[in-house]
């Protein structure tokens, strides 16, 4: 890739005390693009000259009381377009400590060091890459970041992320922030303003809690919903789900307070479609969320709006709708086995795509389904070729997607995110899950090398879950995730279970039980009612007191959780510092 590189003397605008922001020193700017083949071939020290005399950057830092906002615009002012791939700025950012963010629900999150880079993660298969990381090019090269960046010293990250993906190289003391542009064309005359970055030095949980406040007021965060009470199929049927199994579980969380039955994986007739039911299921599934409904409950269910199965409905009658390689071959975005195999991308670029989601949507919400959990959303992201490409960024085809099933499901009904990059789907879900899936064992038992904190296990939930605490309330409703009661079926012990539930409570209280709930005793219901009499006082704005302590504790309005998932342990009590005990 070739590129014009552009110091400080180069820029248009600056603010008007230099570009010294505390911590963060911003030093250069590197534009990656290209000629547009039919301009003619172009060497490399001839490229490099011909982007600098077409782009011209501009940089503006404005400070306000809490903190520095860096808006950046990309100009041609030549006679050519010209593609823009990136646009990398670097910054000297000394500091010692750093919190590894993912891109999406259960890529990584782990307190690291600046020299563990896990260079085993490139040899990961490129779909496993494309999922964990905007940029999949970049695990095994650097310790990469995505969205923002908070170390011991300082925090720097997107406010939005409507117009491109933003992700972080760390480097020692340099600090390379990188903004996809993905082929966007650029014609003479045209700019294009990146999404703004915001900054602030400072304690790590203090800059964590004003990010987090900051990102989520510019891009409108939905965080006047209710944290609810519900059962999810999922954890103990999986895909084998039958209608039958919903039944018998609706009318016990009925009858113990439960409003939300939410119908998971196993429904659909196959991936990609989301219109009638699985025969094996054994009855229609609209006829459920009628039930569920007349019997005073809120029908949810679950659903992949970018996903279509290899030989499946979708991918056979509409291949022009997937994402593809150059060749025209489909994008791989995952491989299921129970699936079929191959999982391919929607081009959510395409305006009859969008059409097709937004029309899904709605016919669910028609059927009764008034709570939507949407899976696997980094999809529509992932690398690959578009019909819009040259005129939108994967972080806009991204956004366009989740647009179109917010039109589908209309305003007042509840949206949950998961496998979704996060920022993206603020201003648009309600809810998002933070973490990866919990499970009925503690530790992970197979990952990918390198990857180990992106394996089912009940540790690896509470962790992510509460190193992302303060986006709660502030980007979203925080889902940490299924809380796991049931004393059969499971290697998690008594205290474990108590920990998983303590973390929940205390992370937001997004409470889902997802057994059979016919193995409970009054043991699990008198817990279960308990988690339920405290939700109120735990469903509050949270922040971290330290988010590199080897204790962690998150602090709400009411209620602090101190947990260890080394030591498997998690204790709370009030601000006046009583024990709670469930």
């Amino acid at each position: 890739m070739h590129h014009g590189r552009f110091i400080r003397d180069d820029f248009a605008t600056v603010s008007p005390s230099g570009t010294m922001v505390t911590m963060l020193t911003f030093d250069e700017v590197e534009i990656h693009a290209r000629r547009d083949q039919g301009a003619g071939p172009l060497d490399d020290e001839a490229l490099a000259e011909f982007t600098r005399h077409t782009v011209a950057p501009s940089l503006l830092i404005a400070t306000d009381d809490d903190g520095h906002r860096f808006t950046t615009t990309i100009r041609n002012v030549g006679t050519e377009a010209i593609i823009l791939d990136a646009v990398e700025m670097t910054f000297h950012a000394p500091a010692a400590k750093v919190l590894e963010h993912g891109w999406q629900s259960w890529s990584t999150v782990r307190r690291a060091k600046f020299a563990d880079v896990r260079p085993e993660r490139g040899k990961a298969p490129r779909w496993l890459l494309a999922e964990m990381a905007a940029d999949p090019s970049a695990p095994g090269n650097h310790l990469v970041v995505d969205t923002f960046v908070l170390t011991d010293a300082y925090v720097l990250g997107a406010l939005t992320a409507a117009r491109n993906l933003t992700t972080f190289i760390v480097d020692g003391d340099l600090l390379v922030v990188r903004c996809l542009l993905d082929g966007l064309v650029l014609s003479p005359g045209e700019e294009f303003v990146l999404d703004d970055l915001w900054g602030r030095d400072g304690g790590a949980g203090e800059n964590y809690s004003k990010y987090c406040a900051a990102s989520g007021a510019a891009s409108a965060a939905r965080v006047d919903r209710g944290a609810p009470t519900g059962w999810c199929s999922w954890y103990h049927y999986f895909g084998d789900v039958t209608a039958a199994d919903v039944v018998l579980n609706a009318e016990l969380a009925a009858a113990h307070g439960l409003g939300l039955i939410q119908i998971d994986d196993g429904w659909q007739p196959s991936i990609g479609v989301w219109s009638g039911t699985a025969p094996r299921f054994g009855a229609p599934v609209e006829e459920l969320a009628t039930s569920i409904v007349n019997d005073g409950g809120v029908a949810g269910i679950w659903t992949a709006p970018f996903l279509a199965v290899e030989g499946g409905t979708l991918a056979t009658e509409h291949p022009e709708w997937l994402v593809t390689h150059d060749d025209g071959r489909p994008v791989t975005a995952l491989t299921h086995p129970v699936w079929g195999g191959k999982v391919y991308a929607l081009d959510t670029t395409r305006d009859d795509v969008c059409a097709h989601l937004t029309a899904t949507y709605a016919a669910l919400l028609a059927q009764g389904f008034e709570y939507h959990k949407i899976d696997f959303c980094f999809a529509a992201g992932i690398p690959g070729r578009r019909s819009g490409d040259g005129t939108m960024t994967r972080g806009q085809a991204l956004r366009r997607g989740l647009e179109a099933v917010r039109a589908g499901i209309g305003d007042d009904a509840y949206l949950l995110g998961c496998g979704a990059p996060l920022l993206s789907a603020v201003g648009i879900v309600d809810a998002m899950r933070v973490s990866e899936d919990v499970a009925p064992f503690w530790e992970p038992t197979t990952f990918v090398p390198g990857w180990q904190e992106c394996s089912v296990a009940a540790r690896n939930a509470i962790e992510q879950s509460v190193l992302r605490a303060p986006m709660h309330r502030r980007w979203f409703l925080n889902d940490p995730d299924c809380l796991l009661l049931r004393p059969t079926d499971t290697e998690l012990t008594s205290a474990e279970r108590i920990t998983l539930a303590t973390s929940i409570l205390g992370t937001g209280a997004y409470l889902i039980v997802s057994d059979d709930l016919s193995t409970y005793t009054e043991q699990e219901w008198s817990l279960l009612n308990r988690l339920i009499e405290l939700q109120p006082e735990a469903d509050t704005v949270l922040d971290l007191v330290d988010p590199f302590a080897s204790e962690v504790t998150v602090a709400g309005e009411h209620l602090r959780l101190t947990v260890s998932w080394d030591r498997r342990t998690a204790t709370l009590e009030t601000t006046s510092g009583k024990r709670v005990i469930l």
